[in-house]
């Protein structure tokens, strides 16, 4: 009985594993669709050691049966019948909408908080240019209370 191993190309493709985020990216699919597909027997793994190896072979297969990216979209906007046709019409025509009214008032939202922005900034210049003239009266005040300190003699002759 011979135990070495078998370095043949069901045991390469075997030993050459994707996770399933790598074969995701390679399919163009989440992981979590991997693991679907793999259960569904249409992509071959195993899980070793709580993680799933996805076989190369296997996903390059798959990316084979499905054909070119452009191709498979074209595939993907055929309809298959009049009524599923307008039913993903409809469907899309709402979302469109529903993103719309959401634009909108997003547009909405920024342009009231440009508006209180600018009101805030023009009161904030405007309590500044008040602190400035009450600080300048202040500074007044304090020469006129100087100024009546002094005794009549030194105001009278200067001093």
């Amino acid at each position: 009985m011979d135990l070495t191993p078998q370095n043949g190309p069901e045991d390469q493709d075997r030993s050459e594993t994707y996770t399933p985020l790598e074969a995701g990216r390679v399919l163009g699919v989440s992981d979590e669709r991997i693991r679907q597909l793999i259960d569904a027997g249409e992509i071959e793994g195993e899980k070793r050691a709580g993680r799933w190896h996805v076989f190369r072979a296997s996903v390059h297969d798959q990316l084979e049966r499905r054909g070119s990216p452009r191709a498979r979209r074209s595939r993907e906007r055929s309809p298959h019948s009049g009524e599923d046709a307008a039913r993903e019409a409809q469907e899309l025509q709402a979302r469109v909408e529903d993103l719309s009214y959401r634009l909108g008032r997003s547009e909405a939202r920024a342009e009231l908080t440009e508006r209180a922005e600018s009101t805030v900034r023009e009161a904030l210049e405007r309590e500044r240019e008040r602190a400035d003239r009450m600080e300048e009266e202040a500074r007044q005040l304090r020469e006129q209370i100087e100024a009546s300190r002094r005794g009549f003699w030194k105001r009278l002759f200067g001093g």
